[in-house]
């Protein structure tokens, strides 16, 4: 066994084991997995959140959870940097006996699926979605990510993927193989805080449309615009809302300069970033996501239907794993505002009947499929398989 490892063949009784997730961003550990960290919590697991700090770090180390900084760069690419992220995760590793990790993006995926082999612990890597790698230009650093992602892929336990179109990408490439390969129903939504809201009083107004997410150019922004600048100037009585954060490190990002331009046309209302978007799915009618990104499944889309309002969005890669054409949303084509449009013309033709019955569609299928406890039991299964924690609990027979 290398030195500083910990053997993970059994763990002691009474022993907590240490899980840790890896990330990019404190933020998406908090509003995406919080439910997880909580299981595993109840179930006595001391568990680590290891990611570069931002305002939600505090929150986590609130909880409860040991919160590790981890100096990651998102948009870096110079080698140096690069190589010295896995040393770091290597003594973070090593330093806090670990005895199972779970990784999620590019980075920390194929980083710490290293990392985590040189420290002999078992570890998952999470593709969170391809983004940009889905649509690339085939660059040298394309074709290196794909090959760190083939060492990664033989490192750790198994790969899972949110939708099958990121695991054929990966398994038609053989960048991985099928035997270690999962495909996970999306990171789950909590169906008991994303609920539909009845209003005891519809008061009569102009249908309100609301994109929210990162204003980035490949989450649709630019057909976005397009399309409320078309129903602007046709006067149709419609409008359209921005919810978000400019990322203005981002190689994609719309620039704070445009969203102010937008702001003062009048065309669309940009609302700023909020911690609680339910006050503002309630609001609308319809939720539009225009993306082309390479989503893994968008969570704005989950916590739409989970709520019971219709969507319009891409049939692209993530965002058709939540809405059937016609049944719970409307699927546009993506890079195409003249489709979104069209999507959108449709919506606003149908009656409020049908639209509240999408809405209901798409609260069935969170339920059926994306509830966050159905995602949970994944988890835990996983880690009885590689770690044997947690217990099966036997089940007690019931005497009348």
């Amino acid at each position: 066994m290398r030195k500083g490892t910990v053997s993970h063949q059994s763990l002691p009784r009474k022993q907590a084991p240490r899980i840790a997730l890896v990330s990019n961003s404190s933020w998406y550990t908090w509003n995406f997995r919080l439910g997880l960290l909580r299981r595993l919590r109840e179930l006595g697991a001391e568990v680590y959140i290891i990611s570069p700090p931002d305002h939600y770090s505090t929150k986590l180390i609130a909880e409860g959870f040991h919160f590790v900084h981890l100096p990651i760069t998102v948009y870096s690419a110079n080698p140096f940097v690069e190589w010295l992220s896995i040393a770091r995760l290597i003594r973070i590793y090593r330093q806090h006996q670990l005895d199972f990790v779970f990784h999620y993006t590019a980075k920390p995926n194929v980083y710490g699926s290293i990392a985590a082999w040189q420290c002999g612990i078992p570890s998952i890597a999470i593709t969170t979605g391809l983004g940009m790698l889905r649509d690339s230009s085939r660059s040298l650093s394309w074709w290196a990510l794909l090959f760190l992602y083939k060492v990664a892929s033989l490192l750790c336990r198994q790969l899972w993927f949110l939708n099958t179109d990121d695991e054929q990408f990966f398994l038609q490439r053989k960048l991985v193989s099928p035997r270690k390969t999962f495909v996970l129903p999306s990171e789950g939504v909590n169906v008991n805080w994303y609920r539909p809201v009845c209003k005891a009083h519809e008061v009569q107004r102009p249908l309100r449309f609301l994109y929210a997410g990162r204003m980035v150019w490949s989450k649709g922004l630019a057909e976005f615009y397009q399309a409320a600048s078309h129903f602007h100037a046709a006067g149709k009585g419609c409008s359209f809302h921005l919810v978000g954060f400019v990322v203005p490190d981002h190689p994609d990002a719309v620039s704070y300069d445009l969203i102010q331009q937008w702001q003062a046309q009048g065309i669309v209302r940009f609302h700023g970033e909020t911690e609680d978007i339910r006050p503002y799915l309630a609001e609308a009618d319809c939720i539009v996501l225009p993306s082309f990104f390479g989503e893994g499944v968008p969570r704005i889309l989950l916590e739409a239907a989970a709520m019971g309002k219709p969507i319009i969005t891409t049939d692209f890669t993530g965002c058709r794993e939540v809405v059937e054409h016609g049944v719970n949303g409307l699927l546009c084509r993506p890079r195409d505002a003249e489709s979104l449009i069209n999507a959108i013309e449709a919506f606003l033709s149908i009656s409020q009947k049908e639209r509240q019955r999408m809405g209901w569609e798409g609260r069935k299928k969170v339920l059926c499929k994306f509830d966050e406890e159905i995602v949970i039991r994944h988890y835990l299964r996983a880690l009885r398989q590689f770690l044997g924690w947690p217990a099966r609990r036997k089940k007690t027979r019931a005497y009348s």
